[in-house]
């Protein structure tokens, strides 16, 4: 039998039990610790304070002397939306571009009637899509309106009411000086309206 007082300590037995489970800890705290840091991500990206951050990296971006294609429609949106100071800086809501791909949505916080709104959400996104057809860069451009929607319950809450998408060709196609926006839903690669927008 072997003395197990003459073995190295890397082959005792409780040596590698406490290695196993010094492994076994490792790994249980790093899959928790990990956990954790999404979920904080996840919680602070849903915050108030992490939205408004989101306006000032807007704003500090309009200032530059480049501006990019997101830079540019929320630029388009604050000037055609709203009607105070307010309303039209609250206006984006959000653009993001990426790989060629814009995509901006925007908010109209008074309506005055369902007919003139739709008229001025189709002239809005004409005059929209015809910055980005100057946008070389731009090889798709979305642009999502959103406005009040009232339940049958009487509770309002903002909502999609038009998603117009266009993609390069399409945009290269129209003679937006010419163009009637009215056509907007024959030619767009995609349109969607709410069905309030056709109410009477």
């Amino acid at each position: 039998m072997i003395d197990e007082t003459q073995k190295p300590i890397y082959q005792r037995w409780w040596f590698i039990l406490f290695l196993v489970f010094l492994g076994i800890g490792i790994i249980l705290y790093s899959v928790i610790h990990t956990e954790k840091t999404e979920t904080v991500s996840i919680d602070v990206a849903d915050t108030m304070f992490y939205k408004k951050m989101e306006k000032e990296e807007l704003k500090e971006k309009m200032m530059q002397n480049h501006k990019n294609p997101e830079v540019i429609a929320a630029e388009i949106i604050m000037k055609n939306f709203g009607t105070t100071y307010i309303e039209k800086e609250n206006a984006v809501v959000s653009s993001r571009f990426e790989s060629g791909i814009l995509e901006t949505i925007a908010l109209e916080e008074r309506i005055i009637s369902t007919q003139s709104t739709k008229h001025s959400f189709l002239y809005n996104t004409v005059e929209f899509m015809k910055v980005m057809k100057s946008q070389e860069e731009v090889t798709q451009a979305t642009l999502i309106v959103q406005a009040p929607l009232t339940d049958r319950y009487g509770n309002v809450k903002n909502g999609d009411v038009m998603i117009v998408l266009m993609s390069r060709e399409t945009l290269n196609k129209i003679n937006f000086n010419n163009f009637k926006a009215e056509n907007l839903s024959a030619v767009a690669d995609s349109y969607w309206e709410h069905p309030a927008l056709s109410s009477e």
